[in-house]
């Protein structure tokens, strides 16, 4: 970090406690002792400045103590992130890409709880659709988009870059059923650790890491009903795993 950096350019001259920086080394010494002795003071003065967190503009309006701005910064919710439709340039923090995915492209977002099943409808017009969870506000991102003769279909968590490395933090089960007519149901399942992105390159192509391949005779027309479930993955520390709603049927709703 360059404040450490600084810090190793200031000492402390031994005879008399002058804080000297490292270019006044020779002509300080001419009148008094070498200063060749660490400066704790003024690591304990640096230790207690505060900066501004470099999101600012995104809408943090924190200050840390500079040795914690790069654990902040790692962690902030305003870390920017991009818009996925091809052409946008829009760039901004979680919150801010839900305004700007309801008034730029007519796609609000639709609001999902942990731990149970949800039947949504999706148009396949678009190429991605937008969750929120309700417990925390995570954004994640529904992609759909043709692959051979059937629909790829894949869930992320949006995040920014320096939390997208991090290890996975949901689950996720996906599955598409429709009844055969001969008692007999068709079913497509997928179940996998959500992976993140944010989304600096765009929505994933179809067939990109794990997707739901959903064969065009369970797609009625140009919706997809999707049964789509999200669950928390609770960190290692808290032991277990988390512990969620029994799966309840919804009246699908479609996103358009």
């Amino acid at each position: 970090m360059i404040w450490g950096w600084l810090l190793r350019l200031w000492s402390q001259c031994e005879a008399a406690g002058h804080v000297v920086c490292c270019f006044c080394h020779a002509g300080h010494a001419a009148l008094c002792s070498r200063a060749s002795a660490h400066c704790g003071e003024l690591d304990a003065v640096v230790g207690a400045v505060k900066v501004p967190c470099p999101y600012r503009a995104f809408g943090c309006e924190r200050y840390v103590v500079y040795h914690e701005a790069a654990d902040h910064q790692r962690a902030c919710r305003c870390a920017p992130c991009s818009c996925p439709e091809p052409g946008c340039a829009f760039v901004g923090s979680r919150a801010m890409l839900l305004g700007h995915f309801a008034a730029g492209h007519q796609r609000p977002a639709v609001t999902v709880r942990y731990g149970r099943a949800w039947n949504l409808g999706f148009s396949l017009a678009h190429r991605w659709h937008v969750l929120v969870g309700d417990e925390d506000r995570s954004l994640f991102l529904v992609s759909l988009g043709p692959l051979g003769a059937a629909t790829a279909v894949s869930l992320l968590c949006v995040r920014p870059d320096g939390e997208a490395g991090a290890a996975p933090r949901f689950r996720c089960k996906l599955s598409v059923e429709r009844p055969a007519g001969d008692d007999k149901d068709n079913l497509v399942l997928m179940a996998s650790a959500v992976s993140s992105s944010a989304l600096s390159t765009g929505a994933p192509a179809p067939g990109q890491g794990m997707f739901l391949a959903v064969p065009h005779e369970l797609i009625s027309g140009d919706t997809l009903t999707l049964s789509l479930r999200i669950d928390l993955i609770q960190p290692a520390a808290a032991g277990g795993a988390p512990k969620s709603a029994t799966p309840q049927a919804r009246t699908p709703r479609r996103m358009q």
